[in-house]
């Protein structure tokens, strides 16, 4: 599985680039997880509209769900000109009223996940774990021939994930906040509780990201390697990352 970030800022976009969103690309798809605020602008630097096969939304916070009304446009484009032949799904929870919303005309379609529905996207199995966020939030465990990556969306430190991420190749963790701003803003995770997570699930390596937008970014994968012995990388747009 290849990883591109399209956006990693927390919130609202620093200028020229975007809040979270990633394409998952394999061998037979090409799945955008998350559609933040900027996003659309990098996604259709590495597909065409008409080769987006699904996007799966964490949540429906603004800074991971902005860009959805500007993909449903995209997709109906690729339709009316005939570049695509079925409508765009879009899988999302259902606890928000934004759910229905997912649905266009004939151009995208809602699809509903949740902790007791697993995905079989053509040979990528997906999961999901709820998590303790002020917004319904599912993280999602994406497996494909035999590798396994975790994207948490927003989640706080009384999240267990452990043994949701068990066996993680990579793990794209949502992290807001240094390590001695524990507590300041609920739901969002620091360096050393995302370290401390991705250790005790023994994964591989770890992606930094969702960004807070006071203090030195770049001092986050020092804070978190005290805690967490894998590959420590700090995400950036238009970066690549393999599992």
């Amino acid at each position: 599985m290849r990883i591109t970030v399209l956006g990693c800022w927390g919130a609202y976009p620093q200028p020229g680039e975007a809040t979270s969103g990633y394409l998952l690309q394999t061998d037979k798809h090409n799945i955008l997880l998350d559609c933040g605020s900027g996003v659309l602008a990098n996604l259709f630097k590495f597909i065409n509209k008409e080769d987006l096969d699904a996007a799966i939304i964490s949540h429906f916070h603004h800074d991971h769900s902005a860009d959805i009304g500007c993909l449903q446009y995209a997709s109906k484009f690729a339709m009316v000109f005939k570049k695509r032949d079925v409508p765009l799904p879009i899988y999302a929870n259902t606890k928000s009223n934004r759910f229905a919303d997912l649905t266009y005309e004939e151009y995208t379609v809602g699809k509903e996940i949740s902790p007791n529905i697993s995905l079989d996207l053509d040979g990528l199995k997906v999961s999901f774990r709820e998590t303790v966020h002020r917004e319904y939030n599912l993280a999602m465990r994406l497996e494909y021939e035999g590798k396994v990556l975790i994207y948490t969306g927003d989640l706080g430190p009384e999240t267990d994930l452990a043994s949701f991420c068990t066996g993680a190749d990579l793990i794209i963790c949502e992290t807001s906040l240094f390590e001695h701003e524990s507590g300041l803003f609920p739901g969002h995770m620091t360096t050393r509780e995302t370290a401390e997570m991705a250790q005790k699930a023994g994964a591989k390596k770890l992606i930094l990201t969702h960004f807070p937008h006071v203090g030195n970014i770049r001092t986050m994968p020092t804070e978190a390697a005290k805690y967490f012995t894998g590959i420590i990388h700090l995400a950036e747009i238009n970066k690549v990352f393999e599992t």
